[in-house]
């Protein structure tokens, strides 16, 4: 019997995007006898810590923010690459419901509508570890994803997206800064606006890691939920670099032993 192992193949393709990244955040533990001021403060087994149920968040302070800009940039050795604003729509297609379609739009020139420059399915999340940093005042979410790059649409496809996205109306008073009229926010039966983010980013960029500070207002359609975010994470562009470069050498390993 002979094995294959698929899954990997992607870290090949320019179609995907492999994303090794850090987040920032906070731990909320749901124990009415435990708090995490408690843990930071007094020795915990860690047979207790593994039963507790924690919730990450990527929501840090503005105090936060302003120590990542002024204190971690020069400390690291990181550099301002850009700034950028930008708008993510977020699709639910009725051929696909298990997915998301993400739309990444710019705002034009003109700053009166938007520029559709990116689709993508929804993230994949390969490995998740989140860590506690007891001695510090924020804690720590590892992860390994994918998105998948969206490039085969048909033409009426790429019409319908396109309708969606240039139906929008600016609106900076409703969460997600973007509204639209009723009844466009369909496009016939594939696809509807279940949520919009508005990004207001920064980056800063070393030899091995790019730091990435933003504020996101989103809204989700389904919950009629919105949410504003101050978010710090850092891509980890090095060991993307290795796993890319060490999966090949594996493989050629590999076909050199078939015959």
């Amino acid at each position: 019997m002979v094995g294959i192992v698929v899954w990997p193949v992607y870290l090949l393709s320019p179609y995907f995007d492999l994303d090794s990244s850090a987040q920032v955040g906070p731990h909320q533990i749901r124990s009415p006898s435990v708090s995490l001021e408690s843990v930071r403060r007094n020795y915990v087994a860690e047979s207790t810590l593994r039963q507790l149920k924690r919730t990450f968040y990527t929501n840090v302070s503005p105090s936060y923010m302003e120590y990542a800009i002024k204190v971690a940039v020069p400390k690291v050795g990181l550099e301002f690459e850009k700034g950028k604003e930008l708008y993510h729509i977020k699709l639910s297609d009725n051929l696909q419901p298990e997915s998301t379609i993400s739309c990444k739009c710019r705002v034009a020139k003109n700053q009166k509508k938007l520029e559709l420059y990116k689709i993508e399915l929804n993230q994949v999340r390969h490995l998740v570890a989140d860590m506690s940093c007891l001695d510090k005042s924020v804690d720590l979410r590892l992860m390994l994803c994918t998105k998948r790059i969206i490039t085969t649409l048909t033409d009426d496809e790429m019409d319908s997206i396109r309708s969606l996205v240039s139906s929008a109306t600016f609106d900076p008073k409703v969460k997600g800064g973007l509204r639209w009229r009723f009844g466009k926010e369909s496009s016939g039966d594939r696809y509807t606006v279940v949520g919009v983010w508005h990004i207001k980013a920064k980056a800063y960029r070393g030899s091995s890691i790019r730091l990435k500070i933003r504020d996101a207002d989103r809204f989700d359609f389904l919950s009629s939920a919105g949410e504003v975010t101050c978010e710090v994470t850092v891509k980890m562009t090095s060991i993307v670099s290795h796993l890319r470069v060490s999966f090949c050498v594996v493989v050629d390993s590999v076909i050199c032993l078939c015959r």
